[in-house]
């Protein structure tokens, strides 16, 4: 601009009529279109600037909020308070005491398998309900041949692993009504993994298919050798998917070098990890998980 504005007061020489110019046409716009482009220039550098600062000041405010983290499973209900980006609180509860509470205007973001009509509920006690799926936008790339099945929990553990900071090949188990493994290898590509049932769903399994069998209660039990019907069923469920949980684990150590294995879920406490340094537990894994898939959304 400058130097379009001092073009104009040496070659005009006093002339008030720009188009008196004592030079080819040609010559006589380059200036100007100079000039244009240079104002060009400087407006996107200020409208990039900008929505720089809009960008900044909004994931700022994400932080800031006050989220309700939800993870809806088949038998529980887990919430996480986050705030400035930290989990400030966890509880337990249940649909019924869930929606007894005043959610108007609360910001809840859900992962939910297991009632539609919940994330309604909620939005009809006031809630501003953002549903996580499949689509959402995550920290990690899938080989997966179906995300659109992928149950949302599990798309959260994997998440939640691909997150943590930790490098080289990352196994999630997540032990609840089902027990799930889910594999992100080292470039952080989701693998896949496997689904077999929970130990209520095993003691459930013998009570409705057999005509004697009682149904009985999660507890904990080490004996190999039952000596009554009800310690034979422990000894089968427990030390049972005990046994298959760590041949599985064998089976990918042996295909996966530096492998590093997260474990989660309800019923996680009735199995010993202890014994293993490169198995960690983290009962909130998945409202980890939920929670990153919400600000990367929000991004």
């Amino acid at each position: 601009m400058v130097y379009f504005l001092w073009y104009l007061q040496e070659s005009n020489q006093g002339h008030k009529d720009f188009q008196s110019f004592a030079l080819p046409t040609e010559l006589r716009y380059q200036p100007l279109v100079g000039a244009k482009l240079s104002i060009f220039y400087f407006l996107v550098q200020i409208t990039f600037n900008f929505l720089l600062i809009k960008c900044h000041s909004y994931l700022c405010a994400v932080n800031m909020l006050e989220v309700y983290v939800m993870d809806y499973g088949n038998t529980a209900l887990k919430i996480a308070v986050f705030q400035n980006a930290t989990m400030k609180t966890v509880y337990r509860s249940n649909k019924e005491d869930c929606l007894k509470l005043d959610w108007s205007n609360k910001l809840i973001v859900l992962s939910n398998v297991a009632s539609k009509e919940f994330s309604l509920a909620l939005q009809e006690k006031g809630a501003k309900i953002i549903e996580i799926t499949t689509y959402f936008s995550a920290s990690f790339t899938s080989a997966y041949n179906s995300m659109n099945t992928l149950g949302v929990d599990r798309f959260c553990n994997v998440e939640a692993i691909a997150i943590s900071g930790r490098k080289g090949n990352l196994l999630c188990i997540d032990i609840g009504t089902c027990v799930k493994f889910d594999l992100l290898d080292k470039r952080k590509v989701y693998v896949g993994g496997s689904i077999s049932p929970g130990l209520e769903l095993r003691f459930k399994s013998l009570n409705d298919y057999t005509a004697r069998l009682p149904l009985l209660e999660k507890k904990s039990f080490r004996s190999l050798n039952g000596k009554s019907t009800d310690e034979s069923i422990l000894s089968g469920v427990i030390l049972g998917l005990e046994a298959e949980i760590f041949k599985r684990i064998e089976w990918y150590e042996a295909q996966y070098d530096d492998l590093t294995i997260f474990v989660t879920g309800g019923d996680a406490s009735y199995f010993d990890f202890h014994q293993k340094s490169n198995i960690f537990a983290d009962e909130n894994l998945t409202l980890k998980g939920i929670y990153s898939i919400f600000c990367n959304h929000a991004q």
